[in-house]
C-alpha cells in the first residue's frame, strides 16, 4: 500500500489514520480524571500460545501500585511522548493541530508549535521534533526550550514525517523519492544524511545513540510485503536485519535492546532482541494483538487490543520488566493507546478508538522502597568442645545485602552464613551487621558460643 503519492494532499489527521496499523472499532471506555491509584495485583493475562522462541519464562503477574494523572484536558490530543519530567503530544483543540508540552515540575502546559498543521511529536531533553505542514509540504521542525528558538531541519518537496531524536541526531521518514527512506540530521555538524536507499517503503524510525531501526514495508516489486526490523550502525555504517520473520512493526530501541510487534503467528506479539547476546526472545504470548511496544530500560510497555475472542476490545496499557520478569496492568480502563516510557513514568492517549482523539493519562509506577533491615542469627552447635566448629545462619529481615559477623575471637567474615571453627576454650560473644540500601543494622549476643577445654 503506497501512500505515498497521495500523502501531501490531505491532512495530518487523516495520514495518520493511515499510516497506523491498529484493530477496528475499539469499545469505549470511561475515562478517569485526576489521580487514581490501582492495585494491578490480581490482572489476569492471557497465554494459552506455545512459542517456537524463546518465550520470557516464568511469567510473573507484578503486584506493584501505579498512580494515574489526567494530563490534558482538552479531549482532543494524540499521540504522546515523555523525556523527563515533560510530556508532549499534539492536539486538535478549534480544529488546529499543535504541537503542547505539560511540566510535570511547574505543572504548566504550553502551545510549542503555531502552524495549525503538526503532528507526531518526539522529545530528548530540551529539544522538540514534530512533522508540519507548511508551504504545500511536510517536513521536520524542531524547537528547542533552552533557547524558545524554532528550525526547520528538512526543506523536502516530499513527505518528511514521523521524526526521533536522541542527542543531536533527528531520524525521520522522508518520501522525497518514489519511495519511503530514512534519513538523518546532525544538529552539531548540521549536515543531513540518507540513511537508506531502497524501493521498499522503510518506516517508523527510532533512535538510540549510533543505532537506528526501522520497518521495512516493501514496495510495488512486491505487492508490499513487510520484509522485518532493520538496524543501521552510524559509527561502523553497517546495516544488518534484526528481526529473524516479516509481518514486524513499529520498532523501539534502548540501549542494546530492541522491540517491536509480530505477526509470525497471526496475532501481534511483542518480541525483544539483545544485541549483545544475538538472542531474540518473545515477550508476551496472547491470543489477543499486543501493539505498539515502547522501551526504556529494562521495562517495556504496550497496549492490548483484544483478539477475535472478545470482538477487539481493547484491554488498556501493559507492562513487562525484564529484570524481575513481571507483567503488570498499567492503565486502569482499556480504550488506552500509543505508550510512551521514561523512568517510573508511562504516558498514553485515552479514547474511544486507535482513531479517535482523546486526552493524555500518566502513570507513575510506585516501586516498593527497600526497609531497614533487622538484623537476626542463629548457631549450632552453641557448644562442645576445642576444636568447636560452628555454623552461623543469617536471619536477618528485609533483604540485607551484606553481612559482616565479628565471633568474639577477633576473627570476622562477610559470608551470609559463615562456618567458624574456636581454637580455644571460652565464652564469646558473636555479633552481625547487615546491610541494604535503606541503612545497616546490628545484632550482638553475649556469651553465645560456649568452647569447652
Amino acid at each position: 500500500m503506497n501512500e505515498t503519492k497521495t500523502l501531501c494532499k490531505i491532512s495530518f489527521v487523516s495520514i495518520a489514520l493511515i499510516l497506523l496499523l491498529v484493530s477496528t472499532a475499539l469499545a469505549a471506555t470511561d475515562n478517569n480524571t485526576g489521580n487514581v491509584t490501582i492495585n494491578t495485583g490480581n490482572v489476569t493475562i492471557k497465554d494459552n500460545y506455545a512459542p517456537s522462541t524463546a518465550l520470557a519464562t516464568a511469567e510473573k503477574i507484578a503486584s506493584l501500585q501505579t498512580t494515574e494523572t489526567k494530563i490534558s484536558t482538552s479531549e482532543s490530543a494524540y499521540n504522546s511522548a515523555i523525556y523527563g519530567n515533560k510530556i508532549i503530544w499534539y492536539d486538535g483543540r478549534s480544529g488546529n493541530y499543535n504541537i503542547y508540552m505539560y511540566d510535570l515540575s511547574t505543572k504548566k502546559e504550553t502551545q510549542i508549535s503555531a502552524s495549525g498543521d503538526a503532528g507526531k511529536p518526539a522529545i530528548y531533553g530540551n529539544k522538540i521534533v514534530w512533522s508540519e505542514y507548511r508551504d504545500e509540504n511536510w517536513n521536520i521542525y524542531m524547537y528547542d526550550l533552552s533557547t524558545k528558538k524554532e528550525t526547520q531541519i528538512t526543506t523536502s518537496s516530499g513527505y518528511a514525517s514521523d521524526p526521533a531524536i536522541y542527542g543531536n541526531k533527528i531520524v525521520w521518514q522522508d518520501g522525497r523519492n518514489a519511495s519511503l527512506d530514512i534519513y538523518m540530521y546532525d544538529l552539531s555538524t548540521k549536515k543531513e544524511t540518507q540513511i537508506t536507499s531502497s524501493p521498499d517503503d522503510q518506516r517508523y524510525p527510532a533512535i538510540y545513540g549510533n543505532k537506528i531501526v526501522w520497518e521495512d514495508d516493501g514496495g510495488q516489486d512486491d505487492g508490499w510485503v513487510n520484509h522485518g526490523i532493520y538496524m543501521y550502525d552510524i559509527s561502523t555504517k553497517k546495516k544488518m536485519k534484526i528481526s529473524s520473520k516479516g509481518s514486524v512493526y513499529h520498532p523501539a530501541i534502548y540501549g542494546n535492546r530492541i522491540v517491536w510487534e509480530d505477526q509470525r503467528s497471526g496475532n501481534a506479539d511483542i518480541y525483544m532482541y539483545d544485541l549483545s547476546t544475538k538472542k531474540e526472545t518473545q515477550i508476551t504470548s496472547s491470543p489477543d494483538d499486543q501493539r505498539y511496544p515502547a522501551i526504556y530500560g529494562n521495562r517495556i510497555v504496550w497496549e492490548d487490543d483484544g483478539g477475535d475472542d472478545d470482538g477487539g476490545v481493547n484491554h488498556g496499557i501493559y507492562m513487562y520488566d525484564i529484570s524481575t520478569n513481571q507483567k503488570m496492568k498499567i492503565s486502569a480502563n482499556g480504550s488506552a493507546y500509543y505508550p510512551a516510557i521514561y523512568g517510573n513514568n508511562i504516558v498514553w492517549q485515552y479514547g474511544s478508538g486507535p482513531y479517535e482523539y482523546g486526552d493524555i493519562y500518566m502513570a507513575t509506577v510506585e516501586v516498593p522502597q527497600p526497609k531497614l533491615p533487622v538484623a537476626a542469627f542463629s548457631a549450632s552447635p552453641r557448644s562442645g568442645k576445642v576444636p568447636l566448629k560452628v555454623q552461623f545462619t543469617d536471619k536477618s529481615a528485609n533483604s540485607p545485602t551484606s553481612w559482616k559477623w565479628s565471633f568474639g575471637d577477633r576473627t570476622y567474615s562477610t559470608a551470609k552464613n559463615p562456618v567458624h571453627k574456636y581454637s580455644k576454650a571460652g565464652k564469646y560473644t558473636v555479633s552481625l551487621t547487615v546491610k541494604n540500601a535503606k541503612g545497616s543494622n546490628t545484632k550482638t549476643m553475649s556469651n553465645y558460643i560456649t568452647v569447652k577445654k
